[in-house]
This record gives structure tokens, sequence and C-alpha cells, in this order.
């Protein structure tokens, strides 16, 4: 049985690296590209890291258009993969997408609105290279690294384009600007604080920032102006939510057509590629698929060990035992799901731009990550309240559940250490598969948004501090109230128990989320306008609600893991410390660093 776990395990195994092999080949274009992750001095005199997209045919003989991608708040350089850089870069654009200061690999300095947290260094970077021609250079970004994109380009007159992705409207004194909004924008200072979108064609600033007379309004999808001098001028709505532009493939070729026409002449060259067939949404599928394999593959290495003398020893079969009847449980499900959409809201909000946590405590910098990080502190304190009230009254067998060990030769303190160092073991594995496919093909594990990916020595710093207070939530919550408060009957089998096990907890976990998103986005698809904007609350709107599509099933993903833990251990410890890892490791990854708007 150790054989046959750890076979799957190395098979799955090859199957990440395929996957991660097949992404890097899509990003090359099968050759057509040459891609690199580099690193270059700043005026700050700090480095910065970017990743070079540069078409084959692109030499110091034939210098091609270059085009800085600009990110967005919360993000890093790969996501520009699906706003335009893999795409422009093959019809013929040298791309440089650059992580910001205090994203992605970029932590030697925090980030700062101040310095657009270092955007132009990228823009001077660019048009340094000896295969870019330096007469013809744009810029693009989404969200904040559209903003940047604006001021970049206010600070570089020689630029001649510019497409800002869930932007503002820009200013006239811009050379070709683009300005793609998304139909169902749900951030307010990205459609002037109005809505429904739509209205934005009578929008004062947006006429004005398009030179364009208050009485005529602004036409949707039409471009005004010409190429030549800098004047054109065009408004794409793209149907998508803010991060629905960010990955449409109408965004694409918005930003195809426009850089074609600015920077090319229109013209059709060998590189040239019909502005309708993308391929950026295979390398992000394929990305899918290594981060699933590695997981699969990390389970499979974990099964293998659990048989393993060491690991066994701490090992029982899970309880059957249930201690709350169906009615009851129905009840403390409500419950959760309740408070869940009354603290998400209220507490996250101590996050993001400007947040008040990172002034006042210098080892937490991480401005979003901080507020969920609240959101996680108060919902575990929250949980343990609600569950000794519970308790304090039943006559519980804690080793039964697996919370205290439940053989005399096994201390509780053993069991824990075992199991913490199992999941250090599995943790480790993942990040050198992630080390690996970063180092040799320049791909991360993951899909649309960051998920596993190496640590600079900065962010690693940051990993303990976040994993104490979300190990604290996950013990309130998957140790105590899903194993022992929530319990749920077992069915027949392994495989029907833990899916049957991850909807039923995926109900009274996550639900309150849906909720959430559903009460902001529905009106908003309405074009009535953001849930929380009509009820005249608009702050718990924005971005908080945006990132819901990413935190859900984020949430699920773990459920189902910590499921899988708890039934192959008959323990809590492995479930939580596992998944906590896991949680610290997507947070600190990802997360801004600084104080953005200080």
């Amino acid at each position: 049985m150790i054989r046959k776990s750890f076979a799957w395990g190395g098979l799955f195994l090859i199957f990440t690296f395929i996957s991660a092999y097949v992404a890097a080949l899509v990003e090359r274009d099968f050759g057509r590209l040459e891609i690199s992750t580099i690193s270059f001095m700043t005026e700050e005199q700090q480095p910065m890291v970017a990743k070079l997209y540069r078409p084959q045919s692109a030499t110091d003989k034939t210098p091609k258009p270059g085009l800085l991608a600009l990110h967005g708040y919360q993000s890093d350089k790969e996501a520009t993969n699906t706003f335009g850089a893999l795409e422009l870069a093959k019809r013929g654009f040298v791309v440089l997408a650059i992580d910001h200061f205090g994203h992605g690999y970029s932590t030697k300095l925090p980030a700062s609105n101040k310095n657009m947290s270092g955007a132009n260094n990228g823009y001077q970077y660019l048009k340094s290279l000896p295969f870019v021609d330096s007469r013809r250079l744009g810029i693009f970004g989404h969200s904040t690294g559209a903003l940047n994109a604006i001021r970049v380009a206010q600070l570089n007159p020689d630029h001649k384009a510019i497409n800002g992705q869930s932007s503002n409207g820009g200013d006239p004194s811009l050379h070709n600007y683009l300005l793609t909004q998304g139909l169902y924008e749900e951030i307010a200072g990205y459609r002037e604080k109005s809505f429904p979108v739509k209205e934005l064609a009578k929008n004062t600033n947006r006429l004005k920032a398009f030179s364009l007379e208050k009485s005529g309004g602004l036409q949707w999808d039409h471009t005004y102006g010409n190429f030549t001098d800098g004047s054109a001028r065009r408004a794409a709505l793209v149907e998508g939510t803010h991060l629905g532009v960010m990955v449409s493939s109408r965004t694409n070729k918005e930003a195809i057509l426009w850089f074609n026409q600015a920077l090319q002449q229109g013209q059709q060259d060998a590189d040239w590629i019909e502005p309708e067939q993308q391929t950026y949404w295979y390398k992000e599928i394929a990305g899918l698929f290594a981060l699933s394999f590695a997981v699969i593959s990390a389970l499979c290495l974990a099964a293998g060990l659990l048989k393993n003398p060491y690991f066994s020893a701490v090992t029982q079969m899970p309880s059957r035992k249930v201690e709350l009847p169906s009615g009851k449980w129905v009840h403390f499900a409500m419950c959760n799901i309740i408070a869940t959409m009354i603290l998400y809201p209220l507490f996250t909000q101590w996050g993001g731009a400007n947040e008040p946590i990172a002034s006042m405590i210098s080892f937490m910098p991480l401005e979003m990550g901080n507020g969920i990080v609240l959101w996680l502190v108060v919902s575990a304190i929250v949980n343990y309240l609600s569950f000794f009230l519970w308790s304090h009254k039943k006559s519980i067998s804690w080793q039964e559940f697996g919370i205290l060990a439940g053989k005399p030769n096994i201390t509780t303190s053993q069991l824990i250490g075992r199991y913490l160092i199992l999941a250090a073991i599995l943790v480790s594995y993942l990040y050198g598969i992630a080390y690996v496919v970063h180092s040799y093909w320049q791909v991360e594990l993951r899909f649309l948004w960051p998920a596993f990916k190496p640590l600079t020595p900065d962010r690693f710093a940051l990993f303990p501090i976040y994993w104490l207070f979300i190990l604290f939530f996950f013990y309130s919550f998957n140790g105590l109230v899903v194993t022992v408060q929530m319990r749920m009957k077992q069915a027949k089998n392994f495989t029907i128990t833990l899916i049957d096990w991850t909807i039923k907890t995926s109900f009274f976990a996550v639900s309150g989320l849906v909720l959430l998103w559903l009460f902001h986005f529905i009106p908003d698809f309405m074009q009535l306008g953001p849930g929380f904007d009509l009820i005249g609350l608009p702050q718990f709107g924005g971005r908080w609600m945006m990132m819901l599509s990413v935190i859900i099933p984020q949430f699920i993903v773990l459920i189902l893991i910590s499921h899988w833990c708890y039934l192959k251990t008959g323990y809590v410890y492995l479930g939580v410390f596992l998944t906590s890892i896991l949680m610290t490791w997507i947070i600190v990854g990802r997360q801004v660093i600084g104080r953005f708007l200080a």
C-alpha cells in the first residue's frame, strides 16, 4: 500500500510537470517568443523583478515596438498574461511586465502610490533595450495598473499609445488613449462613483477627458480623433466586472487592434495573428491542472507516509459518533451563515490601501492580508465562544473526536508534533514543485490569481507571524466546529463521505460569502448598480466583494483537504496544520506589502 500511494504520487507529479511545461510552451507560443524573468536596478537603488516577452523577430537590427504591462493592486506580473501581455507579444510587440514594488517578487521596497510603486522604472528600462524601437512605445494596465499607466504616460510624452483597463477616462494630454470599461464595474472609483455604467456616456468627467462637448455624449465602441497626431480616443464597453475585464477575450482584442494601429500603423507583418486567435486561456488552464495535480500528488505522498510506523502510530479510525440531530445542525449552520455575512464586510474593511493595522503594527505589512486575518481572528473568537457555550454542559469524548490522543502509548503533544512534521513535509514537497516549475519554465502553480509560488526572503519572514493568526482560526473552525460540533454522518465509503462532508461543510462555511456576492452583483448585472451601493453602504462593496470570487473556491478546496486528512488519520491536526499553512502561503505570497496611500 505504501508503494502504491507513492507510485500514484509520482504519477501525479509527472502530470504536474507536464502541465507546467505545456503552460510554458503556450506562453512561449511554441517557440515564437523568448520569455525571461529579469531583475534590474531602479532609480530608488533597489531591484525590480519583471518578465520580458521578446518575439524572435525582435533584434538589434530589427527593433520592435515596446509595451509596458502593469498589473493591478493585489496582483502580480503573471496576471498581465490574461489582459494582453501574451497576445500582444505574439503579434510582434516586446512586452515588459513588471512586479510593482510591494507586489510579487519586487519586495525590497513597499507599494506606494506616491511613486506609482516604481512603475516608471519599467518604462525607462523598456526603452533602453536595444531590440525595442524607442520611438514606438506604449503602456497598458488593469485597475491600479491602469492608473499608473496614465501617470507614467504623463511623465513621458514620448509614449505613443496607452490602454487603461478598468480605468478612468484619462485626460486630453494622453496620446491615443483606449479605455476598456467593464459594464458591471463594481468599484466606485472606476465608474466615477456613479451607476449604471452605461450612463457614463453622459458623465462630465469622461466627456472632458475625451475632449467632447457636454451636449454630445460619449459613444461607446467608437474611435474618435486620429492616431497620427495622438488624438485617437476610444471607450470600449466590455461585458465584465472589474476582474471580468482582466480576463476577457474582448479586452485582449481591443488592445491588439489599438496598439496595432498606434504602434504598427495598422500593418500586418509576419508576426501578425488574427485578434480572435487567442491562447492565454490555455496557459491558465494548464496552470490550473499543474496546481491540481501538485496538490493530489502531495496527498498521495501523505497517504504513503501515514503507512509508515512513525505516523501510523498516531492514527485511528474516525469516529462515527454525531453530536447534533439534523434539526439542530441546520440551526447552527444558519447561525454560521448569518455570522459570516455580518463579520466579513465589517472586519475586512480594516485591510486594504492605507488600512490602520499596518500603520500600528510594523511587522504586519500585508495590507489586504490584514483585513483577511482580522476577519478570521474575529470569526475564530466567535467560534471558540459559541463552541464552549455549547459544549460545557456536554460530556464529549475528546479522544474519540480526534482532539486528544486516544492511545495510551502516545501523548497528545507527541501526536501534535508528528502531524506538524508531516504537514511540514507535505508543504516542503509542494514548495519544491513550485520552485522547480518557476526556475525551469518561469510559470507558477496558479489559475488566474497567485496560489503557490516561491517566496522572497521578505515574504518568508512574514510567514510565521501570519500563520499563527490563521492557525488560530483553522483550529477553531476545522478542528472544533466542523469535526466536533457540526460532525456529520459517515457514508458507506471514504470517497462518498469525503464528497458529502465537503458539500455540507461548504454550505455552512461559505454560503454566507456566496449570498454576499449575489446580493452585491445580481443588481449590478441587472444594470441597477452594485448591491451595497444601492443601499447606501458602498464602503462594504468594492474590492472586498470583488475578492469573493477568489476566496470562495479557495475555501472550498481547503475544506476538502481538511476532510481528507481527518478521514485518513482520525485526528484534526494534520488537516488543521496543512490547510492553515497552505492558506498562509497563499496570503503571504500574493498580498501587497506596504501602505499604498500613506
